[in-house]
């Protein structure tokens, strides 16, 4: 984890990252929620054809930041009704922390320094709709512990053995 306590939007991020002396090609931001259900399933999504990376793995749902996301739970909601629908009502109710995933972008094809601002939450009421199936096959849930290791994308790995911490 590159830190644990949240940061609001962009100029708390850039703070952040100022003083932890690292150095950065191309930096973008994600937020992803870990949302469990009324059973304390997890549910994750499997990456699709169309997905920028990780094509096959179950990743927690989300995606980019926009440069005209308000904060970054504004940017989480938004990607969680892009991606999820608007059907479901799922709360937010927790920062896990920051995490650093370098790759080489599926899309563009340069090298991006991802930094990838994990949440959970809870899926309240409604149901989960693929709206991008060709960047999500479907929806999956198991218990926190309950997938399979080699279909985690590492986003997902790191984040899940964090929130297995924290629920000790």
């Amino acid at each position: 984890m590159l830190f644990t306590d949240e940061v609001k939007d962009m100029s708390e991020l850039v703070q952040k990252l100022a003083t932890l002396n690292l150095e950065f090609s191309k930096i973008k931001v994600a937020a992803v929620c870990f949302i469990f259900d009324k059973d304390n399933n997890l549910i994750l999504h499997r990456r699709g054809p169309g997905a920028r990376d990780a094509v096959g793995k179950v990743q927690a749902i989300g995606g980019s930041v926009n440069n005209d996301d308000g904060d970054f739970r504004e940017a989480l909601a938004r990607e969680l009704r892009e991606e999820a629908g608007s059907e479901a009502v799922i709360r937010v109710d927790g920062f896990i922390g920051a995490i650093l995933d370098g790759k080489v972008d599926g899309y563009s094809g340069e090298y991006i320094d991802w930094i990838i601002l994990g949440y959970h939450g809870t899926l309240e009421s409604g149901e989960l709709i693929n709206s991008e199936p060709e960047r999500c096959v479907g929806f999956e849930k198991a218990p926190l512990t309950g997938f399979a290791e080699e279909d985690l994308t590492d986003t997902a790995k790191t984040f899940i053995k964090q929130l297995i911490d924290i629920k000790k």
